[in-house]
């Protein structure tokens, strides 16, 4: 990969790093403060208790992608980014339009799935 890709890439990881670290805060924030009110029927808790969960599968599935925002991040540094972890090869540039923080080619994650070694 060429160092203006390379240096494309790093900029759209920093921005998504920051994007995802402000909604981090923001719905850990707001599901922290879900169901704070007092006086609520039983209903309205429940309500409250299923909103929290949600937003904090939110939160889960935010700090995943950070993480892997972090190690593409890593690999940029190493001189490994855009080389799939599975085969060696180069990952599509199309992938990483998509997807900057892909750490396989799209055969490599499919076939990753269907064995379940992978979700994300």
């Amino acid at each position: 990969m060429k160092d203006a890709q390379i240096q494309y890439f790093k900029t759209k990881l920093h921005e998504l790093r920051a994007d995802l670290l402000e909604s981090l805060k923001s719905r850990y924030d707001e599901a922290i403060n879900l169901g704070t009110d007092t006086g609520k029927d039983s209903a309205d808790e429940a309500y409250s208790i299923y909103s929290r969960n949600l937003m904090l599968g939110r939160v889960e599935t935010d700090a995943l992608k950070l993480r892997l925002v972090e190690q593409a991040l890593n690999r940029i540094r190493e001189g490994t980014y855009g080389v799939c972890m599975e085969c060696g090869e180069e990952i599509e540039e199309r992938r990483l339009e998509y997807v900057p923080f892909a750490r396989y080619c799209t055969e490599c994650k499919s076939e990753l799935e269907k064995k379940g070694v992978i979700k994300m």
